[in-house]
């Protein structure tokens, strides 16, 4: 079995180290990556020591099965801070590729080149590549993590001037005393902030989103996660999902424990929680109840959120709930103009970077991605029923525009948010991993691999 694997991020190498583990290097691996190092990505690509993990070291192992090993790994390499720098991640995750290469000798191929376009046929699929030649696989695998961020207003022709992540390609060219606009208030938003901090940004940075909402931190000692009963929330509207989930962090806070604890004991059903609504209900999550859910759950290394509070309390930086209307160039930078929540007229500022961190674009129907691209418009996928990513089955395969699954054709990851919406995360991320490598060695689409030292012949 061949398998060719697009993307070599966090979600592509630990499906490749899956694969050639539970196959024992019989399945062949073809990782395709059209930029980096693997295991970087946007999330572990960045060398800024300001950019923290937002979650514990203890709770980041790549392996469902192996909850310490990245906490081991840590430890050996220096690190034993319960948020350590993300670039020890990346670093961790590519070390983690090497060694399974190691393992299983001639299981992995790497290719340094991009994804353009998938043919299929009867006997498999052809991946054609930026340079010109073809990767021919029995299964391939879209694991591109997350689409850059899109703007809502029409953006000026101001090279320079309207930067786009990740976090470590903006923040060298800001200079010390420039005013900052970065439209979004969630997790890139405070790296952008940390990392101006930690380079000594003295010029104001503004940060604008629609409510204003900053990432909840986490506590310095971590709650035990609540003991909660699915029954009280699967199935039920969404709004009676918020309050029976605001009575119980209540409830903790008045008995002195930990909101915290209430919002991570829904991780074990949030997908079934999720999968169980409608479009209208999901729709209606989206709509009014995703921002609080995102800096609830979504939550920050307490260090950062300090960091970013002292930019607060000292003025440098505000944080501003209101639509940004207009862009344009002007001579020495950008005038922006948007309104405040609830004013009745707009406000123009003067600034000289504008920094796109609003959250990954999702509508798969507004990418520049060209390999997806053609397989929108060769029908081999279509958009998810609320354009969060693409469409796939319970098994992550791909559903094309005949509304059928393909068996050889899988998608992992952020691309899958519309079937899973916590599919973001390590723990989720890798145990989806896990499970789609299992069905994709037992796919009758393809022979399964002979196991080392079988000889049908006897």
């Amino acid at each position: 079995m061949r398998i060719a694997i697009i993307g070599a991020g966090f979600t592509g190498c630990l499906l490749a180290v899956q694969l050639l583990r539970r196959s024992a290097g019989a399945a062949q691996v073809v990782l395709i990556e059209r930029g980096g190092p693997p295991g970087r990505g946007m999330a572990y690509g960045t060398p800024h020591p300001a950019h923290l993990l937002n979650v514990r070291t203890a709770n980041m192992s790549a392996f469902p099965d192996e909850p310490e090993d990245f906490l081991r790994w840590a430890r050996a390499h220096g690190g034993e801070e319960p948020y350590l720098p993300r670039r020890f991640y990346g670093d961790y995750i590519g070390e983690t590729l090497a060694a399974a290469g190691r393992d299983f000798p001639g299981g992995l191929t790497m290719l340094a080149d991009g994804a353009v376009g998938l043919d299929r046929d009867a006997d498999g699929v052809t991946v054609r590549l930026a340079s010109g030649r073809t990767e021919r696989a029995d299964i391939a695998a879209l694991c591109t993590g997350n689409a850059p961020p899109s703007s809502p207003v029409a953006l000026p022709d101001a090279p320079g001037r309207i930067l786009v992540g990740p976090e470590d390609a903006c923040l060298p060219s800001i200079l010390p005393d420039e005013t900052v606009l970065i439209l979004g208030t969630g997790l890139t938003m405070i790296d952008i902030a940390a990392g101006l901090a930690a380079q000594e940004h003295r010029g104001r940075v503004l940060a604008l989103s629609r409510r204003g909402l900053l990432p909840r931190p986490h506590r310095d000692i971590a709650s035990k996660p609540a003991a909660l009963d699915p029954a009280e929330f699967v199935g039920r509207p969404a709004l009676a999902v918020l309050r029976r989930v605001r009575a119980l962090c209540r409830e903790a806070e008045a008995g002195g424990g930990d909101w915290r604890a209430v919002i991570d004991g829904l991780r074990p059903f949030t997908q079934k929680l999720w999968q169980a609504w409608d479009e209208t209900q999901a729709g209606r999550f989206l709509r009014h109840l995703r921002p609080w859910w995102d800096v609830h759950r979504h939550r920050v290394a307490p260090a950062i959120a300090d960091r970013v509070g002292a930019m607060i309390a000292s003025g440098q930086l505000q944080v501003l709930a209101g639509r940004l209307r207009s862009v344009a160039a002007v001579e020495d930078g950008l005038s922006v103009t948007w309104r405040r929540r609830g004013a009745a007229q707009d406000e123009t500022r003067a600034i000289c970077r504008l920094v796109l961190a609003s959250g990954p674009e999702t509508d798969p129907a507004r990418t520049d991605d060209p390999l997806l691209r053609s397989l929108l418009a060769g029908g081999a996928v279509r958009p998810d029923r609320l354009r969060l990513g693409l469409d796939v089955d319970a098994g992550g395969r791909l559903i094309g525009h005949d509304g059928q699954p393909s068996p050889r054709l899988y998608a992992l990851g952020p691309p899958t948010r519309g079937a899973f919406w916590e599919i973001t995360a390590v723990p989720d991320i890798r145990r989806q991993c896990a499970e789609v490598a299992e069905a994709m060695l037992k796919s009758e689409t393809v022979p399964p691999p002979a196991k080392p030292g079988f000889d049908p012949g006897i």
